[in-house]
């Protein structure tokens, strides 16, 4: 006869089945009971535990292994993330370049060249794109992608400097740099021999 101990860790290992398995029926005296069945109930609930790992698992992979180059080009991107571009480019912010890479980390970065100095209609044509933007697209990731866009109007609306690119990082995680220039800034050495150059013409 089974002893009292020995019972207690099968009531565990069955009722753990029951919660796992998602499909488990009252038992009763019918041939589909579970309890007749223990086999199979077993089996649904491995199966069940075993998909949740390897879809959890296949989130961390994809941050360690680089993707396909072609899924990060612009219209193969997420909805959320055109309208991430199109605030951008409201502001005179073209796409120059993509890079793509895998190591360590998987990573992605788009660089944005400003076509044109914004003026005040950019500016505003940009503040509407980023309201609709919030008002369209929520989470952590939305929530750092509008404060980059923010920064980005910031920047792009003080008249002492000039924004001349914009390299955003959106894998693994959301994150900017810029390219600056004084607008009043003494011309570098190139550019002080292009200019001689053309004015001894």
């Amino acid at each position: 006869m089974m002893g009292r101990t020995a019972r207690i860790p099968l009531c565990a290992l069955l009722l753990l089945c029951l919660a796992l398995s998602g499909n488990a029926r009252a038992a009763d005296a019918s041939s589909d009971s579970w309890v007749l069945r223990p086999t199979e109930a077993i089996g649904g609930a491995v199966k069940a535990v075993g998909s949740a790992v390897g879809s959890a698992w296949a989130s961390v992979t994809s941050v360690f292994a680089g993707s396909d180059p072609y899924e990060y080009l612009p219209e193969r991107i997420s909805d959320d993330d055109k309208t991430f571009f199109a605030t951008l480019e409201a502001l005179g912010l073209q796409l120059s370049e993509i890079k793509v890479g895998g190591g360590m980390f998987s990573h992605s970065s788009y660089r944005f060249v400003a076509s044109r100095d914004p003026s005040d209609v950019d500016i505003q044509r940009a503040e509407r794109k980023l309201e609709e933007y919030r008002n369209s697209a929520g989470g952590l990731r939305a929530g750092i992608k509008q404060r980059i866009v923010r920064s980005i109007l910031d920047v792009a609306g003080d008249r002492n400097f000039i924004l001349t690119a914009v390299v955003v990082e959106l894998w693994p995680w959301p994150s900017v740099s810029y390219e600056i220039s004084a607008r009043n800034r003494p011309p570098e050495a190139g550019e002080r021999r292009i200019i001689g150059a053309t004015r001894t013409q």
